[in-house]
């Protein structure tokens, strides 16, 4: 076991996080999430030993997986597995080559930094495939959260500088972290009327108190001494009743409000509307560097109101292809389009302005929403100040989001946009996305991101461009099971019948899932 104890991480004389008590089963498959700017990768080193602590407890090997010192990485490779690790191998090769080297040792639990990153489908399924053969356990930091899903049985989030143990996959934690939430904001509202009938009930000791009379104008000396005596008595005995309610209001467990992301309506002015069928053309596109071709006679349309994903391998010309639509290079743009371009490499931000006034220079919305939509992705009060210049570079691509979602556009065109974002802002995005009139075309290897946006997909691949309208889980559904009505009968009378049995929640939730996919394709 991993035990963690009396542990306080500072930077600079800011807590980073605490850890009272925490123990990690090096057995298990384990994610470590979080915002950024958490401590994720610093807890990580701290396993490592790369920072000495004597907080941390174990008598098992620990290895970080280093996806970044090339040199050792191929030495590594070739010395133990033979393998020739040359320059050309891309990203997702290398990364796969690296895991393997690490995972055939059984008897090292593995900590693994940000596996997936400009991974396609194709490689971050290899991934998978690799991590869920391995018997022995491991700590994952990763922002995917389908990969996080398929590869990881225990979740443990650093939240507000505190580490916090899910024993469950990701879905199984943000089931948990709901009703975490709705506990919280019932915990607040049963605080704040409890205040409010408090306080209401010293105002009205206040009023009695007020209306306790004075002494009456003819009355004799003695008499008023009397009425004088049983006046301040009972002003006494109100005054303590006020403090004894004052105590009470004092001595209750202050609740903070939850902080909610305000869900907002990103609608575009009627000016900047587009009113034609189609955004953007190509018939017979063809393109190539020297003698590598990436089209050849393709064709593609991205129609009006519409959220377009796109997908391809590695090197398979996307980035190529949203270059030419924004130059049309050979490609047909309406006229009306006003394009937000979003790209890692754009760079869109004045480092000498803040954050507030790269977003407000050139919105189409107010200061209000503008604040707010920031805060959404995980900028606060009192950062919209701050100088871009001295952001991380997760930070502005925030601030490079906001400023395109704010724009004079029409069509967003976002080239991995999700890349360097934590979970919470991943999710805030996918609801302005949701949310915007506009049209979006996107690149992304985020499955769950392509699933919560897309209505459209345009698949690139043998120098081809393939369209299919509607969303991934319909194309997914359509080309994984095209089984006989029969046997769909079968699925569909079997999976009815263990609905009816006594089964677990979240298996029921899933033969749910499947039941419904069922149905819909028997229905096509």
């Amino acid at each position: 076991m991993i035990k963690i104890k009396n542990l306080k991480k500072q930077i600079n004389g800011f807590t980073l996080f605490t850890i009272n008590d925490l123990t990690i089963d090096p057995s298990k498959k384990t994610a470590l999430i979080g915002r950024n700017g958490s401590g994720k990768s610093t807890f990580l080193d701290i396993l490592s030993k790369k920072e000495n602590n004597n907080s941390v407890f174990h008598n098992i090997k620990i290895e970080k997986v280093d996806f970044t010192d090339t040199s050792s990485i191929k030495n590594r490779i070739l010395s133990q597995n033979g393998k020739n690790a040359d320059d050309n191998l891309s990203p997702g090769e290398m990364y796969k080559m690296i895991l393997e080297s690490y995972i055939d040792d059984e008897n090292t639990y593995l900590l693994i930094d940000e596996p997936t990153s400009h991974l396609d489908f194709k490689n971050k399924e290899e991934i998978i495939k690799l991590l869920n053969t391995r018997k022995y356990g491991y700590l994952i930091v990763s922002h995917d959260r389908d990969f996080i899903e398929r590869t990881c049985e225990n979740i443990i989030e650093i939240d507000q500088k505190k580490f916090e143990f899910y024993k469950g996959s990701y879905d199984f934690y943000r089931d948990e972290k709901t009703k975490k939430y709705q506990r919280k904001i019932k915990e607040y509202d049963s605080y704040k009327k409890e205040v409010k009938r408090l306080n209401k009930v010293v105002e009205g000791l206040k009023k009695r108190k007020d209306n306790i009379r004075t002494t009456p104008k003819r009355m004799g000396n003695s008499e008023a001494r009397l009425h004088k005596m049983g006046g301040q008595e009972n002003k006494k005995k109100v005054d303590n009743q006020i403090k004894s309610v004052k105590s009470r209001i004092d001595k209750l467990e202050v609740k903070e409000k939850p902080f909610e992301n305000k869900e907002i309506a990103l609608k575009i002015p009627k000016r900047y509307k587009i009113h034609a069928k189609y955004l953007v053309e190509a018939r017979k596109l063809n393109k190539s560097f020297r003698k590598n071709i990436i089209f050849k006679n393709a064709n593609f349309i991205i129609k009006n109101h519409s959220k377009t994903a796109l997908i391809g391998e590695n090197a398979s010309g996307k980035t190529t292809l949203i270059n030419m639509i924004i130059k049309k290079e050979n490609v047909y743009v309406n006229d009306n389009i006003k394009i937000g371009y979003f790209s890692q490499l754009n760079e869109i931000l004045d480092y000498k302005k803040s954050i507030l006034e790269n977003v407000k220079k050139d919105s189409i919305y107010d200061e209000t929403l503008i604040r707010i939509l920031i805060a959404n992705l995980g900028i606060r009060k009192n950062d919209v100040d701050k100088k871009v210049s001295i952001l991380s570079d997760g930070e502005k691509n925030k601030v490079k989001l906001a400023k395109i979602l704010t724009g004079k556009f029409n069509l967003l065109i976002l080239d991995e946009p999700t890349n360097f974002l934590d979970i919470n802002t991943i999710e805030a995005l996918e609801q302005m996305l949701r949310n915007y009139d506009g049209n979006v075309l996107f690149i992304s290897h985020d499955k769950r991101f392509i699933r919560k946006i897309a209505d459209h997909l345009l698949f690139i691949g043998d120098r081809k461009i393939n369209s299919f309208e509607g969303s991934l889980d319909d194309y997914e559904n359509r080309n994984n099971f095209s089984e006989d009505k029969m046997l769909l009968d079968y699925k569909i009378a079997k999976i009815n019948s263990l609905l009816s049995s006594d089964i677990s929640k979240d298996e029921r939730e899933r033969l749910e899932k499947q039941f419904q996919r069922l149905i819909k394709l028997k229905g096509k």
